[in-house]
């Protein structure tokens, strides 16, 4: 028996581990940024500064979040964020940051399959939405993979709210991202059927 076993009170709960997040990006400023943030709210924060080794962290332990930059030596982030969707489909939610503010970056984060979308310079208000965003729906998405049942709804309701609140900041490419697993989890929903009307997919 550990010493940790010993010492917990009879009938108490192990101690829960903190969230782990994987911090991807090669500018030191912003990674700073991000790193206190993630930090202040409970994460673990792991920091890479490539794809490469984005990926390489992903093989010894699956984040609950991935804050991923767009553009980075070696292997960027639309590449890196390609790669952990095709390898862990639905596990990994990943926060693109990127300097890129065009219609085509979009495109690409879509195509990446990206779930959720921030130009640089990254402001804390917006940052501090898309984290609590996406740590609900990994958790939704956790539970759900675990086999609870009843995590279904909240699964749905989180990625509901992940779409509409990018395409009300205009982003309804990154939205429709979104829609497939939607489609996968509730195909007659009503709520999913108007989503994807408003993005006219």
């Amino acid at each position: 028996m550990s010493e940790d076993s010993e010492e917990r009170p009879a009938g108490a709960s192990p101690p829960v581990e903190a969230p782990r997040a994987l911090l991807v990006e090669d500018d030191h400023a912003t990674a700073h940024l991000v790193d206190r943030h993630l930090t202040h709210l409970g994460f673990v924060v792991d920091w890479v500064v490539n794809g490469q080794q984005a990926i390489l962290v992903t093989q010894n332990h699956l984040p609950a979040l991935v804050v991923m930059d767009a553009m980075m030596p070696q292997l960027d982030g639309f590449e890196a964020t390609r790669y952990l969707k095709l390898r862990y489909p639905g596990r990994v939610p990943v926060l693109m940051l990127t300097a890129l503010d065009d219609a085509e970056a979009a495109a690409r984060a879509e195509r990446a399959g990206a779930d959720f979308y921030l130009v640089k310079p990254v402001r804390l208000g917006p940052l501090r939405e898309a984290i609590a965003l996406l740590t609900a729906l990994s958790t939704a998405e956790a539970r759900l993979e675990a086999g609870d049942a009843e995590a279904l709804d909240a699964a749905i309701e989180a990625r509901l709210e992940v779409a509409q609140r990018l395409w009300k900041l205009g982003l309804a490419r990154v939205a429709r991202g979104h829609l497939g697993r939607l489609w996968d989890l509730a195909p007659v929903d009503p709520r999913v059927i108007a989503l994807a009307d408003r993005l006219g997919a």
